[in-house]
């Protein structure tokens, strides 16, 4: 009966079970996500432009996050295998999960955005580097584990950048309305 049940939701929902413990693996690349992501594991999710995505510490994402241009992606815990990057106009959101045991997102790869409207980082563990460049609106990367490189620049907004711990170097540079303090690096910083 579980079996049954297991291959009838995937035919419905158009997942493939791929593990011992019936975990459901989004087949056919990377899922298309408007609204709140199902729980679930997912080889990558991609953002189209005019939508807004949920994605929380439920989902795994084994591969790449894209956020495209006038998308926006609201992170609450998950965990992201690869990189996350968000285009021009976008809005990106990283913060921990609710509740009362409350979750970190962390990603593996590169954090990156381009010309975004607007970039919240906070309580996230980035195994890469992390790249925002020409933020429109506002960027506030706070109380972050930056593993290699943090990067913050030409941004026209408000910038805060505080409290981050940042494996290499850590560099802020030609942002309009910046504050930074808080922030230890293993290299170079000019972000305090």
């Amino acid at each position: 009966m579980g079996a049954l049940l297991i291959a009838g939701m995937a035919a419905w929902t158009g997942v493939t079970q791929t593990s011992f413990f019936g975990e459901l693996v989004k087949g056919g690349g990377p899922a298309k996500c408007s609204g709140t992501l199902a729980p679930g594991t997912y080889s990558g999710v991609v953002v189209q432009s005019g939508n807004t995505c949920t994605i929380n510490s439920s989902d795994v994402i084994t591969g790449n996050v894209s956020v495209n241009s006038n998308a926006t992606l609201n992170d609450q815990g998950s965990s992201i295998g690869g990189n996350l990057a968000a285009g021009s106009n976008s809005n990106l959101f990283v913060s921990p999960s609710g509740g009362y045991a409350s979750t970190n997102a962390s990603i593996d790869g590169n954090l990156t955005t381009s010309g975004a409207s607007v970039v919240s980082v906070n309580q996230a563990t980035i195994g890469g580097n992390v790249t925002v460049q020409g933020t429109i609106t506002s960027t506030s990367i706070t109380n972050n584990t930056i593993i290699n490189n943090l990067t913050v620049s030409g941004d026209t907004g408000t910038t805060t950048v505080t409290n981050n711990t940042v494996g290499h170097n850590a560099t802020c540079s030609n942002n309009t309305a910046f504050v930074g303090s808080g922030n230890a690096a293993g290299g170079q910083d000019t972000c305090n």
